[in-house]
């Protein structure tokens, strides 16, 4: 699927949704971004919506640096819940670096009471999902 198959309620959607948050990923993430190579954040709602994505594509040799720095900013921001994460780079498969961010994303996100709504690993050739433990999955709150 792609950007192109999104729904026309997707902007209420919660991206916590692989599929719906896939396609998200792959409508903000361009393929500047994808070239250069970053972190793209999309920032949530509480029921886990779009609010505002950002990208950031001069993470040097630290992404995991980079990635705690902006979740310090975004526990800060009102109506903001967490965040997906789209790690960006021009080609290649999933890595062990890129387990490794996800993992530090996990852990970053518990300790400042964030929900990660998903993780992507964002290509030219497109997008993958990196999948959590079904313990792991976010909430909405929503019982």
């Amino acid at each position: 699927m792609s950007f192109e198959d999104l729904p026309a309620d997707w902007p209420a959607r919660p991206l916590g949704d692989p599929v719906i948050g896939a396609d998200v990923v792959d409508l903000v993430v361009n393929d500047t971004d994808r070239r250069q190579g970053g972190l793209g954040f999309l920032l949530c709602r509480p029921e886990g919506s779009l609010a505002q994505p950002v990208m950031l594509t001069d993470v040097g040799h630290d992404p995991a640096g980079a990635l705690t720095a902006m979740a310090r900013v975004v526990v800060d921001l009102p109506a903001t819940s967490g965040f997906v994460l789209a790690i960006a780079r021009a080609r290649g498969g999933v890595d062990d670096a890129d387990r490794a961010l996800h993992e530090h994303a996990l852990q970053v996100c518990r300790e400042h009471a964030l929900v990660l709504w998903g993780t992507y690993l964002v290509t030219l050739a497109g997008v993958r999902h990196l999948p959590v433990a079904a313990q792991l999955r976010p909430r909405s709150g929503v019982a």
